[in-house]
């Protein structure tokens, strides 16, 4: 029985590897989760032979992305929100409006349920969504494709308007003469040698660190990270025996926040296994797909929800950006990027790519976040009960 399971998680996750990798090598958005989807939804749309998805991965997979979320929250992440009060309000009512409004006119202009608008609607993180829509039933694969829409069409417009908007920063991203020079021939061998250089610091003092650590404090970190996890799995428990939807994710993030802001000392997974979690989102949800799958992403009802609420939350999202920019002073191009309908890491790499200010971007999208991921469970677990 234990062989066996370990068999099927190693062929599940190598297979979730590969499709990652090429999607990677494609430079598609969001490759951990949206790779494994495409390759292993491939197998079953095909009707090939591939294991089941075993039942263990889902908590496992909902604990560490609460977890991950929840260790964000700190005292000097809320002592920064002191400061950005107005934009972080203004991006939380703006999200949880669109999820309700649009969402409710979705449903009722198409034939899709009210769970399956509504996630569809909302700029909370695909994977979170995804999971959300697991847990009450909705249908995983429209919810995806107008997520991955949304995201493609934002990360192909930001350069497009930043071009707009900040020309001289669009030629500065591309490595660009800002006195209309075009590149500069020995700028590339400068930047590399740079680079060179600076690996080799880094990787110098990364080693020395390394040695410096003692067994004792290896072990403590094991124990602190073993000590995080219970807490996280402690809140997921909780949450699901009161029946909140994908309440292992969302009980995980509240209590280790809740731990967090208390000043508990926690010690959360290493980002080097984020892309191993993603992979294992990607597999659960795949598990929804079926041959069936092919025909509703073809249909034309879809591209009409696609359409409909891509449009309508972009443009939305323009004016949010262009009144957070009058009221903080903030840039214009900084702004978009903190209100963008995208994910949380696909903002901030961008925010960094183009020189804008990353802090000010993932905390507002963090915030969003978990207004999202706090609102629509407990909205569902009340209108199930009605």
């Amino acid at each position: 029985m234990f062989l066996q399971l370990l068999q099927d998680t190693i062929i599940l996750f190598s297979v979730g590897v590969c499709g990652w990798f090429v999607f990677r090598l494609l430079r598609l958005p969001i490759a951990s989760f949206l790779g494994p989807i495409f390759f292993i939804g491939a197998f079953k749309i095909a009707q090939l032979s591939i294991p089941p998805v075993p039942g263990y991965l889902s908590p496992l997979v909902q604990v560490f992305l609460g977890v991950f979320v929840g260790s964000k929250i700190t005292r000097d992440t809320v002592g920064q929100l002191k400061k950005m009060i107005i934009p972080t309000l203004t991006i939380i009512i703006w999200a949880v409006s669109v999820v309700f409004l649009l969402g409710r006119l979705l449903a009722s202009v198409t034939d899709l349920d009210l769970y399956t608008a509504m996630l569809s609607s909302s700029m909370g993180g695909l994977p979170e969504m995804t999971i959300i829509a697991m847990a009450t039933n909705a249908r995983v694969e429209v919810i995806v494709i107008v997520q991955l829409f949304r995201v493609v069409l934002t990360v192909t417009a930001f350069p497009l308007l930043l071009r707009f908007l900040v020309p001289e920063s669009a030629a500065a991203a591309r490595g660009e003469d800002k006195t209309g020079g075009g590149n500069k021939p020995g700028l590339s061998m400068l930047a590399f040698g740079a680079a060179v250089s600076k690996y080799k610091q880094k990787n110098s003092e990364f080693f020395l660190r390394l040695r410096q650590i003692n067994k004792k404090e290896a072990a403590l970190n094991l124990w602190r990270g073993m000590f995080t996890l219970i807490i996280g799995a402690c809140g997921g428990m909780f949450f699901n025996y009161i029946g909140v939807p994908a309440g292992v994710m969302i009980g995980s993030m509240f209590f280790i926040a809740i731990a967090s802001l208390t000043g508990i000392r926690l010690k959360a997974p290493s980002t080097n296994i984020f892309g191993l979690l993603m992979v294992g989102a990607g597999i659960m949800i795949s598990d929804n797909i079926t041959a069936d799958t092919l025909d509703t992403l073809l249909s034309a009802n879809l591209l009409f929800v696609v359409m409909i609420s891509t449009v309508l939350i972009f443009l939305s999202s323009l004016v949010v950006a262009y009144f957070i920019s009058k009221v903080s002073g903030w840039d214009y191009a900084t702004s978009f990027l903190a209100a963008a309908p995208a994910g949380f890491t696909v903002m901030t790499l961008l925010a960094v790519k183009y020189d804008r200010d990353p802090f000010r971007v993932s905390i507002l999208h963090l915030c969003r976040l978990v207004a999202l991921k706090s609102v629509i469970p407990l909205y569902f677990m009340i209108i199930s009960r009605l």
